[in-house]
């Protein structure tokens, strides 16, 4: 098993700029022979005099490093009165999915940031450890996948985490107190200072959110119930709790779209199920982007074709809206065409169904002209796909190639 590693710069340089020294121990040493031959000292002055200056240089190297560590001190874990973490990963890695990790499909938004990370829908199956599921084998930033409490007065909500288990992140340990004020989370009073210490919607904070929002140029958007319902989302506040002991308290990064530890309380043990490691890395689903539009969710292209975030089922009929970006001319008095390839054997298949339930290529009408979720046409369709995993959805307009889709079918 691979161990997750910390992204680093792309253009940080990994080798030396140049293939050799420019010049050798030899030649330095020829050097400064010569230079103290000149002065009329003994030979045997420069070695000595070398050994003092590397001694020097070795002290001054040591108290500038004890310095710097002085110094950074307080940029490590916690210090002046906040905690950080210097080094949980922002994006997940793609790892190997050897024998006795197990893959788990992913379709909550629990865990989205600005790259849609920990979504199956775009990346993959997620790779999780089954090893882990004693609450002392994990850390703070770690995440974990778990079965959903069942205690009196939580509802999991279908739209939110759609299956039994959700992945989240943990955030404290057991013995510590944990808190959330105005939207930033506090561990024993200190301010969690890391990219999931606060309240966010697809990784933006509330200036980065509200900057986008305003350069979208829709006034539409997000009304004004919407924007005093997305401040307080933005500034929510949490009371005080200690973790208790064999217990873990967890949040998933996309507050809204997560069931977490300020519903249902610290996780206990027996609910974990597994670390998550990162994405298979023989199973990447497609290139295609979850993106928002209309305060709906889609997975597609932005700016040309999508479908509303969902599953797609192979035991029963699946009802799709297709909705398309684009001039009018691209699509009034066009038909819809579907071919269905299963990336497994790349057959061709029909999937389009009519209302009787046979299946077919195209359908006589196409899409309509007009705002909908926020693109310019739409269509509503019966889609059948009889086997599971990816699938590949090529689409046709009047005969001509408009786009591809990627879906999985479960």
């Amino acid at each position: 098993m691979r161990k997750t590693e910390i992204e680093t710069d792309p253009f940080e340089l990994s080798e030396r700029p140049f293939n050799k020294p420019m010049f050798g121990t030899e030649s330095m040493d020829a050097v400064e022979r010569k230079v103290w031959n000149g002065g009329g000292l003994e030979a045997g002055r420069p070695a000595s005099r070398r050994k003092r200056l590397y001694l020097a240089g070795t002290a001054l190297t040591a108290l500038l490093v004890c310095c710097a560590v002085l110094f950074m001190g307080p940029l490590g874990d916690k210090a002046n009165g906040t905690i950080r973490d210097l080094t949980t990963p922002l994006y997940p890695q793609r790892v190997e999915a050897k024998e006795g990790l197990m893959l788990v499909d992913d379709y909550s938004m629990s865990m989205v940031g600005q790259k849609m990370e920990y979504y199956s829908g775009g990346y993959g199956r997620l790779v999780v450890d089954p090893r882990f599921k004693m609450v002392q084998q994990f850390r703070r930033g770690d995440m974990l996948y778990y079965r959903l409490p069942a205690i009196p007065g939580f509802t999991p909500n279908p739209e939110i985490s759609g299956s039994d288990s959700q992945t989240a992140r943990v955030i404290g340990l057991p013995g510590e107190k944990i808190k959330i004020e105005k939207g930033r989370v506090y561990v024993n009073g200190k301010k969690l200072d890391t990219f999931y210490g606060q309240a966010k919607i697809v990784g933006l904070d509330e200036a980065a959110y509200f900057k986008n929002m305003k350069a979208s140029g829709r006034k539409d958007a997000c009304p004004p119930d919407c924007v005093k319902d997305t401040k307080n989302y933005f500034n929510a506040n949490m009371a005080e709790m200690t973790v208790p002991d064999g217990s873990l308290f967890v949040l998933g990064d996309f507050w809204s779209k997560s069931h977490d530890s300020r519903e249902f309380g610290a996780l206990t043990q027996g609910n974990i199920q597994g670390k998550v490691l990162g994405y298979d890395e023989a199973g990447a689903r497609s290139p295609h982007q979850t993106f928002g539009s209309g305060n709906m969710w889609f997975t597609g292209i932005p700016g040309k074709l999508g479908i509303l975030n969902g599953r797609i089922s192979t035991s029963t009929p699946n009802k799709i809206v297709w909705h398309f970006w684009g001039a009018r001319e691209e699509f009034e008095g066009k038909n819809l065409r579907i071919e269905g390839v299963h990336t497994s054997d790349g057959v061709k298949k029909p999937v389009l169904l009519q209302e009787d339930g046979s299946v077919i290529w195209e359908y006589e009408w196409g899409p309509a002209y007009g705002p909908l979720n926020g693109a310019d046409a739409s269509l509503p369709s019966l889609i059948k796909l009889d086997e599971s995993e990816q699938w590949r959805l090529d689409i046709y307009l009047g005969g001509k190639f408009f786009a591809s889709l990627f879906v999985n079918a479960e």
